[in-house]
């Protein structure tokens, strides 16, 4: 934790919530200015689903909190300000907030994207950020959208590829496989008896939902990463209706019980199916591994 009034710091200002490409355009240009500055780099951001409070409980979220905090760093950043979703918070006014952040950090500079909206209903925009900093000495950056062929980058568009189960679209977007973290939990052990063990984890129910199906993924742990046949969904062959992430590891033998992972999605292989017969769906399983072995993740 940084000593905030003591650390020169620069503040890469935004929701960054599915850290997509856009998003990461902003942080690693915040990185860049920091050096220049001799400063450190802060992300400000707010925890929790901002957009459930402001839109609605059906707004769902691409990654958790603790997911973004650890792209954050991984990116750069030296420390995280999840600023409270309160009515206080969210009240305040434009010069408000950016007088909050000046009391609270030693700011050198900004940076945000041309889209970034702050303060009380939304009225502050990146304009408003640079016209503050020149007035205080400070430097300001503010990035233009970006674009991923001819669509704009945004979270709202990436929950709707991962809703549709377009997760290849989804990635392109991110620059990245979308993940889920979580840690693994022993379930029925059906894997294991079919010789097909997989590591289990459930879904955040703030995360944007999957389509049931089985996909070409993998699991990140102990910084390394493994091919595996994702199945997302209800296990109809076996009328269990519970819905888990399961993971089959290719190449993989131990025990993951208790281990927090990373599950990561690379694309849709096909829809999770009813089998008559446990022998219909290990000759399945066999085929869905040849499919994911002759992918190439790169």
């Amino acid at each position: 934790m940084l000593d905030n009034k003591k650390v020169g710091t620069v503040l890469a200002l935004g929701y960054f919530d599915s850290v997509h490409l856009g998003h990461q355009k902003v942080i690693k240009t915040a990185e860049e200015l920091a050096k220049k500055l001799s400063a450190k780099l802060v992300i400000v951001t707010f925890g929790g689903n901002l957009k459930a409070v402001l839109f609605g409980e059906k707004e769902k979220v691409v990654y958790t909190d603790s997911e973004r905090e650890k792209l954050y760093l991984s990116l750069g950043a030296d420390q995280v300000y999840f600023a409270p979703i309160t009515s206080e918070f969210l009240g305040m006014e434009s010069q408000e907030f950016l007088k909050h952040l000046n009391d609270k950090f030693d700011v050198k500079g900004y940076v945000c994207g041309q889209d970034y909206r702050f303060g009380k209903n939304g009225t502050g925009c990146a304009e408003d950020v640079k016209f503050y900093a020149k007035e205080n000495g400070q430097e300001a950056i503010i990035i233009p959208l970006k674009l991923c062929g001819d669509k704009k980058i945004s979270s709202t568009e990436i929950k709707r590829l991962i809703s549709i189960g377009d997760v290849k679209g989804a990635n392109a977007m991110l620059g990245r496989f979308y993940s889920v973290s979580g840690i693994v939990q022993e379930d029925r052990k059906i894997g294991t008896k079919m010789g097909f063990p997989t590591t289990n984890v459930r879904l955040n129910r703030d995360k944007e939902r999957l389509p049931d199906g089985v996909y070409a993924g993998g699991v990140e742990f102990d910084n390394k990463r493994y091919k595996a046949i994702v199945n997302y969904g209800a296990r109809p062959t076996f009328n269990l209706e519970d819905k888990l992430v399961e993971a089959h590891i290719l190449d993989f033998n131990g025990n993951l019980y208790g281990k927090e992972i990373k599950v990561f999605f690379h694309s849709f292989i096909r829809d999770v199916m009813k089998f008559s017969s446990v022998e219909q769906l290990v000759k399945q399983i066999g085929k869905d591994l040849i499919t994911v072995r002759e992918i190439d993740y790169d």
